[in-house]
């Protein structure tokens, strides 16, 4: 049985659950590289996202390259269905979230950082840490994943975050990094992903608007 989250932890997710707040719109910039033995891939990503209430509701695919190509428009849609409507298994439950604080047992590492484990065995739990800076906002956490990717056998996921606009925090960079094998080839593969070009609107529909019409 999980023990409750630590005072400390709680007043960290009171302080988050404040900061995703609204509508706003921003870019993503995703670049995957994966090796193992002679084989080599290398996707690239270009997205512009309408989030409400740290929610997505809204993807468009801007460009996209995958394995070196252009990805035509059903993959784009595809794409698109894919961070709008993502698996259970593909969000990590961040635990400094106060919906899933319960899904976690904590440890203070110091003052600013906390090492966190869970017994839930899925794709949207891991093991880590996170900081926060001295107000108590979350400005990093990293964790190995309890269910790693096909091929791979060990990982680590680090997140950065920082107030992108003016009392709303979000993510500004995120780094997989995986090793593992591929038949008989050693190999691994990395994910790098950055979060710019924030801006909040009045509501979701002005948002969605600015989305489609960008070029």
């Amino acid at each position: 049985m999980i023990a409750a989250a630590p005072p400390a932890v709680v007043q960290i997710a009171e302080r988050f659950s404040h900061q995703e707040r609204g509508v706003v719109g921003y870019r993503l910039h995703r670049v995957f590289d994966v090796h193992a033995g002679p084989m080599h891939r290398h996707d690239e990503l270009d997205l512009a996202i309408v989030s409400q209430d740290g929610q997505t509701i809204k993807v468009r695919v801007l460009r996209a390259i995958t394995n070196g190509k252009e990805t035509d428009n059903a993959g784009k849609a595809q794409l698109e269905s894919q961070y709008e409507h993502p698996n259970p298994g593909d969000v990590f439950h961040r635990p400094f979230d106060p919906q899933y604080l319960g899904e976690y047992s904590y440890e203070a590492v110091d003052a600013q950082t906390y090492r966190f484990t869970s017994t839930m065995r899925d794709g949207s739990h891991g093991d880590g840490t996170f900081s926060t800076d001295s107000a108590g906002d979350v400005v990093k956490y990293q964790y190995t994943p309890k269910v790693l990717p096909r091929y791979t056998t060990s990982g680590t996921v680090t997140y950065e975050r920082a107030q992108v606009l003016p009392g709303y925090w979000f993510m500004t960079s995120e780094n997989h990094e995986y090793r593992g094998h591929y038949a008989i080839f050693g190999g691994g593969a990395t994910a790098v992903i950055t979060y710019d070009s924030f801006k909040r609107y009045p509501d979701a529909a002005t948002a969605i608007a600015a989305l489609q019409a960008l070029p």
